[in-house]
């Protein structure tokens, strides 16, 4: 008799003990997850009987995202900048669920959660509607118009760019085009679904294109840890030859001479495959690029992002073509403009990658603040005395080559990068950062097809980095003169001959789920060494010539 009931109490025990498990499971470790999924049906309707919190801009004022009750009693939300903010807002639809920041950051946002106010809890015990919390965002609105109407103009009108303060991770600016209106979803998402633009799709975030040549600054970052010299010498001829690759300069250039600071200038690519193969190595490229994040899928940041790749091989299975090709971004090489603007931002702020930041604060509807999140360092990338030897380097490209980055008064580092793309395209990009000796602005920006990196990309940068930082005592004592437009050393090229293992497919141009890219709702891993692009791009092919400018 005992023994029974030993076994009925330990029987009771473990039952009891399996049933707090699943409760504390499900309201505590899956609560956000439950929160922000969009197949949530509870979600849907919460959304139309409660409002929803405000989404505003850095200000405190801008408001972004609000909601409005409509004739039927239930609430509706109202985007009053409309598709400026759409690719970092998104739009919540009881129809067609929800993306960007409304998803998110639903845990605060929705209404009817657990009140943590007293105010919210005299709400709840009376029955009135439980409406979620405000969440001030890190964008500037007026450097957020200014690039969305820069890529607006833009020579293909399409690309990203993303700006943040490399001193406490804040993003500025976050801006992708095309874009689309929010406040007509329901209506609109079918046909934005199929539009071949892939308005929907957050290329700031989860666009995947080879970098080109700003992924020098990871490869000259990687050689300087190496021990390379700013000022060691290179006698550049005008190809690098590995077995199965070869290397050749843009018009068959040759450089002669130059020093470590001069080829990244210049941007030679020959050079930069030279010193990966017989300075850097295969393991400390790979692993620099992995410390600038690489492979990180930012999984604690509110927005889904595409992590960027090497490719599929493992370091220790790099053969030299395929080193000389990621050295110059190209090959298996593939990233985001999020990505770009991060490392960036690394560099500017003396080796150290701060977290990268869209949420300033969350405030309850009677105004307490709930969250404030501060500046951490999400990892250190290099040493300071390596960090300000390569913002030097990054000085020097601009005062020698890319002068047309050059703001009066105020010091710049930048790179630019033209990477091929299918059909003879290429595509722009410029990543740079100002004041270079006290930095308050990183950006990185991308037009797809926009040509070399000078014509497309850099002005944006510099229109950006001007606005932000505002006019200095020399810019107010000189007289205003057009944008200078100087073409810089022409940007190389390399003509490979076979494509190095493995070879890269492009994907289908429409897939099943009716996205050109990945789904823009879905945070799904990138497949390594292919790059999504818009329709009509394909990933990088080791055949023809080879741009990285």
């Amino acid at each position: 008799m005992n023994a029974q009931l030993r076994r009925t109490f330990y029987l009771f025990v473990a039952g009891f003990v399996s049933l707090v498990g699943v409760m504390a499971y499900w309201q505590v470790y899956a609560k956000e997850s439950l929160a922000t999924d969009p197949a949530n049906s509870l979600q849907s309707q919460r959304v139309q009987g409660v409002p929803r919190g405000l989404i505003l801009a850095n200000d405190g004022e801008t408001v972004l995202a609000r909601s409005e009750e409509q004739d039927n009693g239930t609430y509706g939300r109202v985007y009053p900048e409309g598709s400026v903010y759409s690719n970092v807002i998104g739009y919540w639809s009881p129809r067609y669920g929800a993306s960007g920041v409304e998803i998110g950051q639903n845990n605060n946002l929705s209404g009817g959660g657990e009140p943590e106010t007293l105010d919210g809890l005299i709400n709840q015990i009376t029955g009135g509607p439980q409406a979620g919390n405000d969440v001030t965002l890190t964008l500037d609105p007026e450097l957020q118009r200014l690039a969305y109407d820069q890529l607006a103009q833009s020579s293909t009108g399409r690309g990203s760019v993303v700006a943040l303060n490399p001193k406490n991770g804040e993003i500025l600016a976050m801006v992708s085009y095309p874009s689309y209106d929010p406040n007509n979803i329901d209506e609109n998402f079918p046909e934005l679904v199929q539009d071949s633009e892939a308005p929907l799709l957050n290329r700031a975030m989860q666009g995947l294109y080879p970098p080109g040549s700003v992924f020098k600054v990871i490869t000259a970052a990687a050689a300087l840890k190496a021990g390379v010299d700013p000022e060691d010498e290179f006698d550049d001829t005008g190809t690098y030859e590995t077995p199965g690759y070869d290397v050749y300069n843009y018009r068959a250039r040759e450089y002669g001479e130059v020093t470590f600071t001069e080829a990244l200038g210049k941007s030679i690519n020959t050079i930069f495959a030279r010193i990966a193969n017989e300075e850097v190595g295969a393991q400390l490229l790979a692993q620099t690029a992995l410390d600038f994040g690489f492979e990180d899928p930012y999984e604690d940041f509110p927005l889904p992002v595409a992590p960027s790749s090497l490719g599929e091989l493992p370091p220790e299975q790099w053969v030299q073509g395929y080193i000389a090709q990621i050295a110059f971004g190209q090959g298996p090489n593939v990233t985001n403009v999020f990505e770009m603007a991060n490392m960036t931002g690394a560099v500017a702020n003396d080796g150290a990658m701060m977290e990268p930041r869209l949420v300033r604060e969350v405030r309850s509807p009677d105004g307490v603040i709930l969250d404030k999140p501060t500046p951490r360092v999400r990892r250190g990338v290099l040493d300071a005395e390596t960090a300000q030897t390569l913002n030097d380097m990054m000085q020097k490209s601009i005062t020698d080559e890319e002068t047309g980055a050059q703001i009066p008064g105020i010091k710049v580092a930048g790179k630019t990068g033209t990477a091929e793309a299918p059909g003879g395209e290429l595509h722009s990009w410029f990543a740079s950062f100002a004041p270079a000796d006290d930095p308050e602005i990183a950006v990185a920006v991308l037009v797809e097809n926009g040509q070399e990196g000078f014509k497309s990309a850099l002005p944006i940068a510099r229109r950006l980095m001007e606005a932000y930082i505002g006019p200095t005592e020399t810019q107010q004592n000189t007289q205003p003169t057009a944008p200078e437009t100087t073409q810089p050393t022409a940007p190389e090229t390399t003509q490979p001959t076979q494509p190095i293992q493995p070879k890269t497919k492009a994907p289908p141009a429409q897939p099943k789920n009716g996205f050109p890219f990945q789904n823009p709702d879905q945070n799904q891993k990138a497949v390594p060494g292919q790059q999504k692009a818009p329709p009509g791009q394909g990933p990088s092919q080791s055949s023809g010539q080879r741009q990285s400018g």
